[in-house]
């Protein structure tokens, strides 16, 4: 392979990661009128919602507007209920684990919070992110190795 090939396909890797959005697409659901919303998750049909453009919440309205995807596991009198959609209000646990509340008398919340599409419909946040050092790695390979090959030429 030649080297302006292998630049070309580290190029093309690399673009490939990298994700460019103005809108945040999330599923929006609620089991408790749509079984297919609980775990395990069928995406095939759910609905998906741009985030961006909901009509803001009005208590939030000046201040938030939905900059997430969340997934809400609600036990409430031993019934579970799954809520999947848009957020507002980020925190240090976003893409990176869900936050668990329990209140009074068998009163129990799980959310888990992300920033990339559909991503509310995973049972625990994961970062797309997480390959990009990887494809990086492969390419610097190439890239290094290209360099270091040993030519043969007949006489």
């Amino acid at each position: 392979m030649s080297p302006l090939m292998e630049k070309t396909l580290l190029l093309l890797g690399m673009l490939c990661c990298i994700q460019v959005t103005t809108a945040l697409m999330c599923y929006d659901c609620n089991s408790e009128f749509d079984p297919r919303c609980g775990d395990p998750f069928e995406p095939y049909s759910i609905g998906e919602v741009n985030c961006s453009k909901q009509e803001p919440l009005e208590h939030l309205k000046d201040k938030y507007k939905p900059t997430l995807c969340r997934k809400t596991v609600q036990k409430i009198y031993g019934k579970t209920r799954i809520v999947r959609g848009c957020g507002y209000i980020p925190d240090e646990r976003t893409d990176a684990e869900c936050v668990k509340r329990s209140g009074t008398h068998d009163v129990a919340a799980i959310y888990c919070s992300c920033t990339k599409d559909l991503c509310n419909g995973a049972n625990s946040p994961i970062s797309q992110w997480m390959m990009l050092p990887v494809v990086f790695a492969a390419g610097l390979a190439i890239l290094l190795n290209s360099r270091h090959t040993i030519r043969f030429q007949s006489s």
